[in-house]
């Protein structure tokens, strides 16, 4: 077990794809100094076993970026004080995956159900089909489907991690000690519908929030390079 550097930049990939498959977001020389690393949550099989692993690495990083469910995942680490960073950087994190009462912006129950159903027999082809649909509504989204690096290890524990995708909710959770937070959203998300960037808006304290036209669940893949700029600038401010 490694220590973390005070200057590293954590990141935490989406539901699905390979653990460090948002590294190549700082694949870029002004990065140079900072080292890049990810956790694979992955390869647990329990939120609290994961929970207890990045607690015990004792992580304090310059940034950390979560996307997807690890951008909720930064969240919930974060404001139970397992893991410290100078700056969050969330990439379209579900604040409340599936529909209900409180939310309606959503995915319904009877959708996310099929998906698990589908899931549980063929992960492999179902995979394939989740990629489609991060990249439904991007402007590049045949590129896009084609090159998402989809998770080829640990594929049994995704099931418990989709379970925790139906079954958490930021609704009645306390994310008052989260810090400077920089959040990235495509409008046309059909995973986690764009609305649900308010609740955040008024979740956190500081935050600023940019947002993507034609652009689907991975801004990262389309609109790199701003989103490059926008970082950079945004880790380097005291």
């Amino acid at each position: 077990m490694r220590n973390f550097m005070v200057g590293e930049i954590i990141c935490f990939s989406g539901w699905g794809q390979k653990y460090d498959s948002c590294e190549f977001i700082f694949d870029d020389i002004r990065y140079k100094n900072y080292k890049i690393s990810s956790i694979d949550y992955s390869q647990f099989g329990s939120t609290e076993l994961f929970f207890d692993y990045v607690k015990s690495l004792n992580i304090k990083a310059k940034a950390i970026l979560g996307w997807s469910l690890g951008g909720q995942l930064s969240l919930r680490l974060i404001s139970k004080n397992f893991i410290a960073c100078e700056n969050l950087i969330l990439i379209a994190p579900p604040f409340q995956l599936v529909k209900d009462s409180k939310i309606q912006a959503a995915m319904s129950l009877e959708a996310f159900n099929q998906f698990r159903s589908n899931f549980a027999i063929a992960q492999s082809k179902t995979l394939k089909q989740f990629s489609v649909l991060t990249a439904m509504n991007d402007r590049n989204s045949s590129q896009i489907s084609r090159n998402l690096d989809i998770c080829d290890e640990n594929v049994d524990n995704l099931l418990y991690w989709l379970d925790e995708l139906n079954n958490f909710s930021f609704f009645n959770y306390d994310l008052s000690n989260i810090g400077r937070t920089l959040y990235f959203h495509g409008i046309g998300d059909m995973i986690v519908h764009i609305s649900q960037m308010e609740y955040f808006k008024n979740s956190l304290k500081n935050i600023i929030c940019k947002t993507y036209d034609k652009c689907g669940h991975a801004p990262q893949y389309s609109n790199i390079d701003d989103m490059r700029n926008i970082i950079f600038e945004f880790i380097s401010k005291k």
